[in-house]
């Protein structure tokens, strides 16, 4: 059931900014707490472009005041992700920029610009291994914070299956991490299906992913 006042559409190219800066509130507290507003906005400009460019099914839900949240889905054919071709030149455009800002030697940004592609490469990796839940996959959920703890999360993984098997999908997964609120997958019945400790620079970080039916 949709939360009242809350419609789902598909994404449209105008959509960027408003899905941007609902992740730049979540993920770049870093460069928005030490006044790099500029930085924040390309790095998640180019995150939430790098998302959709790999997800054929990206879906908003928008109340009478804007885009609360997004859902970004993608679909691998034989291990590999299939593109959203009409996010493409986007894409490559913040690419280039988000690369020449990062040669800037700062650490921070550079954190902040491409950590979600090394979570790509995880999730690629995974794919190519043949597993069986690899044939979707939920690249993101996004929920302005005044929105969360609605169901909204709930709604569009639901919205996220229908698109999937309607795509012939049977099977789909996520990633997460042991930073994350990945106690809401176990809560939603989501199996636990593997753990990457690649990225663990020290702190105990830990990928998950979970799996489900479509």
């Amino acid at each position: 059931m949709t939360p009242d006042g809350i419609s789902i559409r598909a994404v449209e190219l105008d959509d960027l900014d408003a899905i941007a800066e609902i992740y730049s509130t979540l993920w770049c507290n870093t460069l928005r707490n030490r006044g790099d507003l500029e930085d924040a906005k390309l790095a998640s400009r180019f995150n939430i472009a790098m998302q959709l460019e790999r997800s054929p099914i990206a879906l908003v839900a928008e109340s009478g005041a804007g885009i609360v949240a997004a859902c970004c889905v993608g679909i691998f054919d034989s291990g590999s992700p299939r593109q959203n071709d009409a996010w493409e030149p986007t894409y490559r455009d913040l690419l280039g920029r988000a690369t020449v800002r990062a040669e800037q030697g700062d650490a921070k940004l550079e954190g902040s610009l491409f950590g979600d592609s090394r979570e790509k490469v995880t999730a690629d990796q995974f794919a190519a291994s043949g597993n069986e839940y690899a044939q979707g996959q939920i690249n993101l959920i996004i929920i302005r914070p005044d929105w969360q703890g609605r169901g909204l999360g709930r709604t569009l993984i639901e919205r996220a299956r229908a698109e999937l098997r309607a795509q012939g999908c049977t099977k789909f997964f996520l990633m997460t991490d042991n930073q994350s609120d990945y106690a809401f997958y176990d809560h939603l019945g989501m199996v636990r299906i593997a753990e990457d400790h690649s990225q663990d620079t020290g702190d105990g970080f830990i990928v998950y992913m979970y799996g489900d039916e479509a």
